[in-house]
């Protein structure tokens, strides 16, 4: 698994504030949670608490899930609230039903075996209030290996500057999954770290991914075509 979301955490946290924008991606949930009168809410893979931060402000009931404690203990500090777990999405089990819960920044793909997507979606939909919503995007396969290019992105924040350097290749075994090979470049205060990284990432088709969703009891309500991603919204049967 990466080493971004554990030694590298606070890089993570750093570069992905001028990666997403996380004012964005919080209306688009949040309209669809309103819409559903959706309070009471769970956010697998939470990161470093970017948007529940924004989530908490805004008057919900919310939990964040994370497999890194090094990510969670940066979200502690960046919330002020102790409103996290450690877990592993593909051991979900509450007992107190959730309105909604959420898979953001496409982390479903870190999961590359088959059953650990099923095993992912039982376990969301035992913690789902009847009718609740599973809200996620997974990468859509056509589109990720029709551009399938190395890229590179230069950051600044603060006094310190981040440079990444990504080269992708097609790793095959365990469905439509490629090898991301990252590089990050430091530099702060005249001084230049460099650290190596590697993790594996699944794309899906769209017939794929209805397929999991079909074999774990969920309806799509919504299904969103875009060129490298599909987001879904999908209601707990």
């Amino acid at each position: 698994m990466t080493r971004l979301y554990s030694t590298l955490a606070h890089v993570y946290h750093e570069l992905y504030q001028h990666v997403f924008d996380y004012d964005k991606e919080y209306s688009f949930y949040d309209s669809i949670l309103k819409s559903n009168n959706c309070k009471k809410i769970q956010e697998v893979g939470c990161g470093s608490g970017m948007l529940a931060r924004r989530f908490l402000k805004n008057g919900y009931d919310y939990l964040g899930v994370d497999l890194f404690n090094e990510m969670l203990d940066i979200a502690r500090t960046e919330v002020k609230a102790d409103v996290f777990m450690q877990c592993d999405m593909r051991n979900l089990s509450f007992n107190q039903p959730f309105d909604a819960v959420m898979i953001t920044g496409r982390s479903i793909s870190y999961v590359t075996d088959n059953k650990g997507i099923i095993d992912t979606f039982t376990g969301i939909h035992k913690s789902l209030k009847n009718n609740g919503l599973l809200i996620f995007g997974v990468f859509e396969a056509n589109g990720i290996f029709d551009n399938f290019n190395d890229f590179e992105q230069n950051i600044e924040h603060g006094n310190k500057r981040i440079r990444r350097i990504s080269k992708l290749k097609k790793n095959l075994i365990t469905g439509w999954a490629y090898d991301w090979y990252a590089k990050y470049i430091i530099e702060e205060n005249g001084k230049i770290s460099e650290y190596d990284d590697i993790t594996t990432l699944r794309a899906f088709t769209k017939d794929e991914i209805l397929l999991f969703l079909k074999l774990t009891d969920f309806r799509v309500k919504v299904i969103i075509d875009e060129e490298k991603t599909i987001p879904l919204i999908t209601e707990k049967k």
